[in-house]
């Protein structure tokens, strides 16, 4: 597995533990059960009839749910991490201490008889409760941590008055201001945590590094995150080539971006694709975006560098503009397949090594490529990573396959007599589909329909991320079979609009996880139909735009998967060393 590929899949691993909170109202009762518990601890002694434990139960359960609505308005303002949901779900953890804590009391009163020794392990729950409390507010929703406590405080004090209020005040003596005490070290201990946690990465705090992560990732803002990614980023010229294809219906602009999609959503270029979509879309020409020879040593740290390059893309230069094209050729080498076709001095190759898996391609293959379409008299060549089949970076001899398909494919193609060619375009804008495949983002399907001399075929583009093992071999038999029409390749743009957003090892979608051959095919069929109608004699236009960005790479992706694996790292040690503090306080309690 790649170092990249690694580094996106260890973030998706870690945020796919926000994909495991109850629901709403299974968090509220997860929540209630240990501090109902605590209450019936705290009364045990009482001997009250069961109607008047039970009022006391419902009095718990209200005043529960009225502090996380304190807690929702108290730190609503600060980040949109703040919803019922998520603070039901951290009451059942600050609970459940606070319910451990009372046990020990109440193992202490059947032992001792000592009212007062429960009464003070109560108190000293309601403290740890305070200090988990503490500090994942202090850590998520505040620049400086103690600012936390405050919020903090508010529901186990709360609480702490239905499980206190029927037991005998005399009890209040020295050994509960033990307990008293011990919280409060317990509080100061969080609060010392924090402060040596906290340290500068690279002139950014490490807590408020982690907020800008999940802000980015659960409320889909991205601003402080791309902050950090653009502070480490780099000026680089890049290249796109461009064709657009024209017939009788709206255009094909075929786009092979100079950036690279990435690195997760909702940051930087991660909706590449849609994005370029969006800007470039027209009532006479759809962009369909392909995926680069390139990896994650391209991607752009903001959507304002996004924009900047999608502009540039508007102000293209004309390279070349004909009507001829040659027919299809398929070259295999080993595991390694290039298809393509050419255009005038232009060539368009698609490379894959479906059905075994593949990842991004390395860009030697794109370099050595380009030089043998020079030679061979091309004036553009568009090398496309088809990026249909999961798997691991290509090793050197499939690298080698790769170049040596496309250089046979090449020579091919040099000497292929071109002639007048016929065209089709559809798109999946202009037909329903199901918004539910979210395997398939928001730039669509386009599928480009050539007749050129004696040949017929498809092409396809999706804007997906990659495709399963097999599904391109059977998405290409059951078309063929269902419609008799050639399909010479199936492309995604490697969008990263879902990565790390699935709950599955991938955190992502790719195409076929939801979407089955068979329903990808039947929507192939109607977009061929709607392509049938439209063919007509064809010309093309191509373009090439070099442009500025600031790009991140990958080693920026690297060093923020490590930076989420130590936080990680000290927060099981940091809880453990708090977790020996908490027993050791609790003996101390129950001894003095």
């Amino acid at each position: 597995m790649t170092e990249e590929k690694d580094s996106t899949q260890n973030i998706a691993r870690r945020y796919t533990y926000l994909f495991r909170l109850p629901t709403k109202w299974q968090a509220v009762s997860y929540a209630s059960l240990p501090i109902i518990g605590v209450v019936l601890i705290a009364r045990s002694f009482t001997h009250e009839s069961l109607l008047w434990v039970a009022a006391f139960a419902v009095i718990t359960e209200l005043v529960l749910i009225a502090g996380i609505n304190i807690d929702l308005l108290m730190l609503r303002g600060k980040s949109g991490l703040a919803t019922f949901r998520r603070l039901a779900t951290v009451s059942i953890i600050s609970n459940g201490l606070w319910l451990l804590s009372s046990l020990v009391g109440l193992l202490l009163y059947a032992i001792t008889g000592s009212e007062a020794k429960l009464l003070s392990l109560v108190i000293l729950g309601a403290f740890f409760a305070i200090s988990f409390r503490a500090i994942v507010f202090g850590s998520v929703f505040y620049g400086v941590p103690i600012l936390g406590l405050a919020p903090a405080l508010v529901q186990p004090l709360l609480l702490l008055v239905p499980a206190a209020l029927a037991m005998n005040l005399a009890f209040v003596n020295s050994e509960t201001w033990v307990a008293v005490a011990g919280g409060i070290v317990a509080i100061a201990g969080i609060e010392i945590y924090l402060v040596l946690i906290n340290k500068p990465v690279k002139g950014f705090k490490a807590l408020r590094l982690l907020q800008a992560f999940l802000k980015a990732w659960t409320v889909g803002n991205p601003s402080d995150l791309e902050h950090y990614f653009s502070a480490s980023s780099e000026e680089t010229k890049v290249s796109t080539e461009m064709i657009s294809l024209r017939g009788s219906g709206p255009s094909a602009l075929l786009i092979v971006p100079g950036v690279h999609p990435g690195p997760f959503s909702p940051v930087g270029s991660s909706n590449l694709p849609g994005d370029i979509y969006e800007k470039l879309r027209t009532e006479t020409e759809i962009p369909l975006i392909f995926h680069s020879i390139s990896d994650h040593e391209l991607n752009l740290p903001s959507k304002e560098e996004v924009r900047k390059y999608a502009d540039s893309l508007g102000d293209r230069r004309e390279v070349e503009e004909g009507k001829t094209m040659s027919s299809p050729v398929v070259v295999k080498e080993g595991k390694g397949t290039a298809s393509g076709y050419a255009l005038g001095k232009t060539v368009v190759i698609a490379l894959t090594l479906s059905p075994n898996g593949m990842e991004d391609l390395p860009g030697v293959i794109r370099d050595r490529i380009e030089e043998k379409s020079k030679r061979a008299g091309f004036e553009m060549c568009l090398v496309v990573d088809s990026h249909n089949s999961l798997g691991e970076k290509p090793d050197e001899r499939e690298t080698e396959n790769l170049i040596l398909a496309a250089s046979r494919l090449i020579s091919e193609l040099s000497n292929e007599e071109q002639s007048d060619f016929k065209f089709g375009f559809a798109h999946s804008s202009e037909i329903q589909i199901d918004s539910a495949r979210v395997d398939i983002g928001p730039a669509g399907v386009g599928l480009l329909l050539f007749e050129a001399r004696d040949s017929r075929f498809c092409h396809v583009v999706v804007d997906a991320n990659n495709s399963t093992v097999g599904f391109r071999e059977k998405v290409v038999g059951i078309f063929q079979n269902a419609t008799s029409e050639r399909l010479l390749e199936i492309c995604t743009s490697d969008t990263h609009v879902t990565a790390a957003k699935a709950d599955n090892a991938k955190g992502y979608f790719a195409l076929g996880d939801l979407t089955t051959p068979e329903q990808f095919t039947t929507m192939l069929a109607t977009l061929l139909e709607k392509a049938k109608t439209r063919m007509s004699a064809g010309s093309y236009e191509t373009f090439l735009d070099t442009c500025q960005v600031r790009t991140i790479g990958s080693q920026i992706l690297d060093s923020f998967s490590g930076l989420l694996d130590e936080t990680a790292f000290i927060a099981r040690r940091g809880a453990q060393v708090l977790g020996l503090l908490g027993v050791i306080i609790t003996i101390v309690v129950a001894v003095l």
